[in-house]
């Protein structure tokens, strides 16, 4: 018996076919994205004949290389054309904040060689000063992005701008400072020396060889704008003529088609539709960059207005008030170099996707192009009213609702909000057109109203189409999938992201599994147990110690509390005091009434003494005084008191 060749497992797909792939092709006319994304077209499409559910044999591998290679070699192809400016788009597009980033550290890069001169200088003579100032001078410029660092005029500007805020005589407290601290100085000297330059410039005292970043940034923006509105035009156009071509030859297959047979028709329709949704973006961000543009304008023009008023007919200024001016003007300065950077950067963007779109050529006889005039339309159907779209909408829904189809809804303005924002799937093409027409890909048009299907959102060209739908929703899904295989350039285009890897993943991961590399998605299911936590075991010593030395301190400690003694002394606070509190209920006020209220009084006690004064007798003996004491009581009513001493009016006898 023969021996089979070694199994090469699917996981390890990408760092294996990589070196084989580089062998035949050469590194710079490829990317490692580029030869994952192909592997695994290559392997998921079912006319390779590749068994992915068993391990690749050493043959198979071979097989595979061979196919990878030719189809990424393949000239003249739309489908690859596709392919690659997908990849290059998608690659580099997103990431224009980390481009950017990487272009601010280079320039900082520049100037870390003097930088790091001037930090070093530690001497404190004349002839190392004048050669430091030189170097900060030349160090500011570098920093600054204003001007040619080389030009004597600049330099001999720029001193005379760092003599105002920076005199040499402070060298020797600068050479004192912290590393940190001189970079910080230096930076800060850099954002002033660069806003009085620009001040300058505006007033047409200076600003020698400093460019006038405004006006460049507008004349690129406009070039790039004007390339934009251009080829949107050839590619709408281009998407109109494509797709009246193959309605005509649908409708005559007789027709003659020359080099532009209807496959490849459809396929140079996949690629103007994603050149166009490319264009598209990029128009927005010129738009953004327009708006970014015309605010950094505002705000230079009013800091130069409020300097100049600051400045005017002064000889000093208080540095409070013009350096963070200054400072902005730097500022502002810088972000105008970031937009620079980023409009070319997007222009070269522009340049590159564009020349995938010159890399293959459609021929299509005059006589087919005059014929199929009549079945030209519009790229995307016109905007109704929601009126009318909530009118077409309950046609679909009465049509949907005969089929008696369960779980498909429709959507519409009636029922939802924010309804053409919504996401469609498919990127909003129409999956009934793509498997009925073999992959001819036309927008859905949102005016008859949305199909709703397991949470998922879909577009359609017609009323019937929608129908027919959502009688088989599960057949035209998986038939997407399968003409997406046999496709590689329909992922990117319908967002079939969440059943093949993205652009970004194969680009970062190190395998793919089998499953993933088939457009399936991985069977999951979550699952937990429950136990108890924080067991204590039951035959635990609290007291044991597994160290030798840990023994060895407590029985020095035992043995020392031999010699001591313990003191101690209790107060009353001490005495097994504690707050305590007792509860009890107020007595209740209570109070008695009676029938009648009554009162008591007590009689009025008077005595009246009678002839103190005289002798009331004349006839008696002379000089011989007796006086009475009269008892006047009287009671409450007004009658003699019926006690007293002698009734009322008695007289009590009392000689003196």
């Amino acid at each position: 018996m023969v021996p089979l060749p070694p199994a090469t497992p699917v996981p390890d797909a990408k760092h294996l076919f990589l070196g084989g792939i580089h062998s035949h092709v050469h590194p710079a006319h490829i990317t490692d994205t580029l030869a994952a994304f192909m592997v695994r077209a290559v392997v998921l499409d079912p006319r390779c004949d590749f068994r992915i559910e068993d391990e690749l044999t050493r043959d198979e591998v071979e097989r595979l290389i061979k196919i990878s290679v030719d189809r990424i070699i393949s000239v003249n192809s739309p489908v690859m054309e596709t392919v690659r400016m997908q990849i290059y788009f998608d690659t580099n597009f997103p990431v224009q904040a980390d481009f950017l980033h990487r272009e601010k550290v280079a320039r900082l890069n520049a100037a870390i060689p003097i930088l790091r001169e001037i930090t070093e200088v530690k001497t404190k003579t004349i002839s190392v000063y004048d050669a430091l100032y030189r170097k900060i001078v030349s160090f500011l410029l570098h920093r600054g992005n204003a001007g040619n660092p080389t030009d004597i005029r600049v330099v001999r500007e720029a001193t005379a701008a760092l003599e105002s805020v920076f005199p040499q005589s402070e060298l020797s407290v600068f050479i004192s400072l912290s590393r940190a601290e001189k970079e910080a100085q230096l930076n800060g000297l850099a954002q002033l020396v660069t806003g009085i330059r620009l001040f300058n410039k505006h007033l047409g005292k200076g600003g020698e060889s400093i460019d006038d970043l405004p006006a460049l940034c507008t004349r690129e923006l406009q070039d790039l704008a004007s390339e934009l509105t251009k080829e949107t035009e050839m590619t709408e156009g281009l998407i109109q003529t494509f797709v009246a071509v193959v309605d005509y030859s649908d409708r005559n297959p007789r027709a003659e088609f020359g080099d532009a047979p209807p496959s490849r028709l459809r396929s140079a329709l996949v690629f103007r539709r994603q050149y166009l949704i490319y264009l598209d973006a990029m128009q927005e961000q010129v738009q953004r960059t327009r708006t970014t543009l015309l605010a950094l304008s505002e705000r230079f023009d009013a800091t130069i207005r409020d300097l100049k008023i600051t400045c005017k007919a002064k000889t000093a200024v208080p540095v409070d008030q013009v350096y963070p001016q200054f400072i902005a003007l730097a500022n502002l300065w810088g972000n105008w170099l970031d937009e620079l950077f980023l409009i070319a950067f997007r222009r070269g963007i522009l340049d590159a996707v564009s020349f995938h779109s010159k890399s293959f050529a459609v021929d299509i006889p005059v006589a087919t192009m005059t014929a199929c005039q009549q079945f030209k339309k519009d790229i995307e159907p016109e905007i109704l009213s929601e009126t009318e779209v909530i009118a077409k909408a309950s046609e679909l829904m009465t049509a949907v609702a005969m089929s008696n189809v369960r779980g498909v809804e429709i959507i519409h303005p009636g029922n939802t909000t924010q309804y053409y924002r919504l996401p469609v799937e498919y990127g909003g093409f129409c999956p009934y057109t793509l498997i009925r027409r073999d992959g001819l890909v036309v927008p859905g048009d949102k005016n008859i109203g949305l199909i709703r299907y397991r949470d998922r959102l879909f577009a359609f060209v017609s009323i019937e189409a929608a129908k027919d739908f959502a009688k088989f929703p599960e057949r035209y899904i998986e038939g997407v999938l399968e003409m997406a295989k046999r496709s590689p350039d329909l992922v990117q285009l319908l967002h079939l992201y969440t059943y093949f890897p993205t652009v970004e993943a194969l680009e970062n991961a190190k395998s793919f599994s089998r499953q993933r590399l088939l457009g399936q998605l991985p069977m999951v299911s979550e699952i937990g147990s429950q136990v108890d936590t924080h067991i204590m075991d039951s035959g635990i010593d609290p007291n044991y110690k597994w160290n030798e030395w840990a023994l060895r301190r407590q029985a020095l400690m035992l043995v020392n509390l031999k010699s001591k003694v313990t003191h101690s002394a209790q107060t009353d606070l001490s005495h097994f005091r504690r707050e305590s509190e007792t509860q009890h209920y107020q007595p209740k006020t209570q109070t008695t009434q009676t029938l009648e209220s009554t009162t008591t009084n007590v009689p009025i006690k008077k005595n009246y003494l009678h002839g103190l004064r005289f002798n009331s007798n004349p006839a008696g003996p002379p000089k011989t005084y007796r006086f009475h004491v009269v008892d006047l009581s009287v009671d409450t009513d007004g009658e003699p008191c019926p006690y007293g001493g002698g009734g009322y009016g008695s007289k009590v006898d009392a000689g003196v």
